[in-house]
């Protein structure tokens, strides 16, 4: 969709797709870098991925023949993407609605102009209390937050270089949080400076915590005719 509401482009069917994501300049050849927007795939626990045709705006898929599997057995639930600021490197997380591991998948071109997927690391499920869904990575800090729908927001190290243990923190587990913690979207400002936002279901609202540092909660905001808010 345009953001005025205007439908530009469908994809054909996939049965039950989640966990829209996008990344700019990912290398796909030598010479060549490409926008794409990656999804799970509940029904098959594959990740697709499109090229964004920059003239058409219509996408283009890249996955690899014979797919890019999540490595669950079943109920891939939610991804995000993200791409490493030192390299370019793309990745995955995928989570699954049990409390389970978040699964890192590596993104890479496949020699025959398609994008294939590695799975590298599992980590999280200790962490967790009940399941996630909403993800977002942030690229530029090097972080992957979580909704644990009932518990709190959980904060990673995204590199899998970093460390072998890449648990930071929780937070978000009050803050007149009601109901499922659900989408997480970060809103970027100069100097690593903005915001997350923490859709918060039960009343049909988002929490704002700062991007930086340890994400000190800011403020509640409610929206005219918004309600039970689910992804962001």
């Amino acid at each position: 969709w345009s953001v005025d509401g205007e439908l530009i482009f469908q994809t054909p069917p996939i049965d039950q797709p989640v966990g829209a994501s996008i990344r700019y300049g990912v290398t796909l050849g030598k010479n060549e870098k490409v926008d794409i927007v990656a999804c799970g795939v509940r029904s098959t626990n594959e990740i697709k991925i499109f090229k964004i045709d920059k003239e058409t705006r219509h996408l283009i898929d890249l996955t690899t023949e014979g797919g890019i599997s999540t490595e669950f057995p079943d109920l891939t639930y939610g991804l995000c993407l993200y791409k490493r600021s030192s390299d370019g490197q793309l990745f995955a997380f995928v989570s699954r609605r049990e409390t389970d591991n978040i699964h890192q998948i590596q993104i890479d071109p496949d020699g025959k102009g398609k994008f294939k997927g590695t799975l590298i690391r599992k980590f999280g499920k200790r962490n967790l209390r009940t399941f996630v869904e909403g993800m977002v990575a942030d690229d530029e800090h090097g972080y992957l937050y979580c909704s644990d729908e009932r518990f709190a927001i959980l904060k990673f190290w995204a590199d899998p270089k970093i460390r072998l243990e890449p648990y930071i923190r929780k937070f978000g587990v009050a803050d007149n949080i009601r109901g499922d913690r659900e989408g997480l979207g970060l809103y970027r400002k100069k100097g690593g400076k903005g915001y997350l936002v923490v859709s918060s279901q039960g009343d049909s609202s988002f929490k704002i915590y700062n991007r930086e540092g340890k994400n000190k909660f800011i403020k509640s905001i409610h929206l005219k005719g918004v309600t039970k808010t689910d992804g962001i």
